[in-house]
């Protein structure tokens, strides 16, 4: 299914790389469609806002930043949500999105994500110079270049740790079993995104085609698919595609990377209060009927979980791993006139079983833990010691 287009306007992606964000990006103007009721009920807060900022104006005892009051006030409007999908990003955060499209930038080369307020390292890039540093993952940074990150949103953390490429970022990071804050300092480097990464594995006498996928941008379906035929050229009798760490991207290439797989069914469905159900299926033109494995972790999120989801319940792949990240709800992205934006919950999509799997996430058909202190990767050795036995 490597051609669809989805109609919808959607920003699946619920990690971000420190030195840049997001892979989805659609452009829509800033306009809103309201009823009577609505429309009155928006005009009354906002009638409400303007009555402060005006009283501050004329009776505070010293003077007001009306900009930054603005700002707080959206931002603190977001967060009494409850969402933190849904946020207003400055021109700055905005542009960081958008070269974040390029596949390349500047910054630290590490995912990042936002768990119980905290900014998490997740993984690393290669060529990392944030790993090259020092850092791990499940480290959480409390500070960047002095300024704490609590209060802070994701997509605003990931605009400071960016920045031109030569230059330094100072971070402050708390790591468990650590006495105390650890401080590192980082040069930022150029660092190209890449797609995937592939090579030909043994499970005993079965050859395996292994496919890491790093992001699902544009293309990147048929960038799988592919890859998945070169593999089978070369003898692959088993395929593995590795999703840890992927926090996701484009909801299309997630449908399309479903697709490459399944030969028909139901692949993910979507709907909100203002969005039309709309169910989404395999084009039924896979690349492949080699049995396979999906390989998971709790940093497999969004568009990741949709190819999980789909092919789990479609019966077309063993999921090992541990327990995905649980990020089932969909984002439209509004742009303003001076280059700001704002990303906002539309809709929640579910698994072709009709799951919800927000905030609970996919547990694996083989759970398979990984120690980060080993140099040995447990869940991979797992994969192959799996397929060995169903060979």
């Amino acid at each position: 299914m490597r051609n669809f287009r989805t109609t919808l306007l959607l920003f699946l992606i619920p990690l971000a790389f420190a030195a840049g964000f997001a892979l989805d990006y659609a452009m829509r103007p800033a306009t809103a469609k309201l009823g009577p009721a609505e429309a009155q009920g928006a005009a009354d807060a906002a009638r409400l806002e303007q009555t402060i900022i005006n009283q501050l104006q004329a009776e505070y005892y010293k003077p007001v930043d009306v900009g930054k009051l603005a700002r707080a006030g959206v931002d603190g409007l977001l967060k009494s949500l409850h969402d933190p999908y849904t946020v207003y990003m400055d021109p700055q955060e905005t542009q960081a999105l958008k070269e974040e499209l390029t596949g390349a930038y500047a910054g630290i080369g590490a995912y990042m994500a936002q768990r119980s307020k905290q900014v998490i390292v997740t993984g690393f890039l290669p060529g990392s110079p944030g790993k090259t540093a020092g850092l791990k993952p499940g480290d959480a940074i409390v500070a960047v270049d002095g300024q704490p990150t609590a209060g802070l949103t994701l997509e605003q953390a990931v605009a400071k740790i960016k920045g031109a490429e030569g230059t330094q970022v100072h971070l402050k990071v708390r790591r468990k079993g650590a006495a105390g804050l650890l401080d590192f300092t980082i040069t930022r480097r150029a660092i190209q995104i890449p797609e995937t990464r592939t090579r030909m594995l043994h499970a005993g006498a079965v050859q395996v085609g292994y496919v890491q996928l790093f992001q699902f941008a544009q293309g990147v379906g048929e960038t799988v698919g592919n890859e998945v035929t070169r593999l089978a050229s070369r003898g692959a009798e088993w395929i593995v595609l590795d999703l840890r760490y992927d926090g996701g991207g484009l909801f299309d290439e997630g449908i399309n990377v479903a697709g490459d797989f399944l030969s028909g069914g139901v692949v993910v469905s979507t709907s909100g209060l203002h969005s039309p159900e709309q169910v989404f299926k395999a084009s039924g033109d896979p690349v492949t009927a080699l049995p396979m494995v999906v390989l998971v972790n709790q940093y497999s999120a969004s568009a990741s979980e949709i190819v999980t989801g789909a092919l789990k319940d479609n019966h077309r792949a063993t999921i090992i791993g541990t327990r995905t990240f649980g990020k089932g709800l969909v984002q439209t992205n509004i742009y303003f006139t001076n280059g700001a934006s704002f990303k906002l919950t539309t809709a929640v999509y579910l698994t072709p079983n009709g799951t919800d799997i927000n905030k609970r996430g996919i547990t694996p058909d083989v759970v398979v833990a990984d120690d980060l202190k080993t140099r040995k990767d447990e869940q991979l050795a797992a994969v192959l010691r799996f397929i060995t036995a169903h060979k």
